[in-house]
């Protein structure tokens, strides 16, 4: 778990270093061009995951093509692919609008609500989802795409680096359910517990350890 952690971050600082060395760059026509792209390939990598649950679906997975909104599994992953992406990419639209409206910084370009990227957000849920459910052999090429996606917003001036890195790893990270996390010395588990004193009731959150 832990390499497959590392390996996806390496490979993320590598497709978007070409976009740190060129942001101060004058924009030319065919970064012009490169954003126009980027726009659209934002939603590219999304709909490719999409397609290859149909494509790549396994006959011996029960569930694996429903969409089921169950109000108990409705905030976690399940294992249905198709319940998992469309909850990932709403967990990737909520946190990047939050935090766009929470920071509001100014876009190179002078506009507004920076921070985060949400092309790049977008493409990167999409692509760390299909590295997640079909490997490596498909996740290097959406990964790619997705990294394009992010270069061209720089380029464009449409955002600073750390604006398409922080994007990134929200489209990682909506993948993932946080709650769990495995270490070498055992299970660390984190939910929300509520309490009561003098007749109040709050909302804590309980952290687990197993061995």
């Amino acid at each position: 778990m832990h390499k497959t952690r590392t390996g996806t971050l390496y490979l993320l600082l590598a497709v978007l270093a070409t976009g740190a060395a060129n942001a101060a760059a004058p924009l030319s026509d065919s970064r012009e061009d490169a954003g126009e792209l980027g726009d659209s390939l934002q939603f590219a990598v999304p709909l490719a995951a999409l397609a290859l649950t149909y494509t790549l679906a396994a006959p011996d997975r029960p569930g694996v093509g429903a969409l089921d909104f169950n109000a108990r599994r409705l905030l976690h992953l399940d294992g249905s692919p198709r319940h998992d992406l469309a909850l990932a990419l709403g967990r990737s639209v909520v946190a990047t609008e939050t935090l766009k409206f929470a920071v509001n910084e100014n876009r190179p370009n002078g506009g507004d609500h920076s921070f985060p990227s949400g092309h790049t957000a977008f493409a990167f849920t999409g692509a760390e989802f299909i590295r997640k459910e079909y490997g490596w052999r498909w996740g290097v090429p959406s990964y790619a795409v997705a990294g394009y996606v992010g270069w061209s917003r720089v380029a464009a001036r449409e955002h600073y680096t750390h604006d398409v890195l922080a994007g990134a790893l929200i489209g990682i990270l909506s993948n993932h359910d946080l709650r769990e996390m495995r270490t070498r010395h055992g299970l660390l588990s984190v939910a929300p517990v509520a309490v009561q004193d003098e007749g109040r009731t709050g909302l804590l959150l309980q952290f687990t350890f197993a061995y």
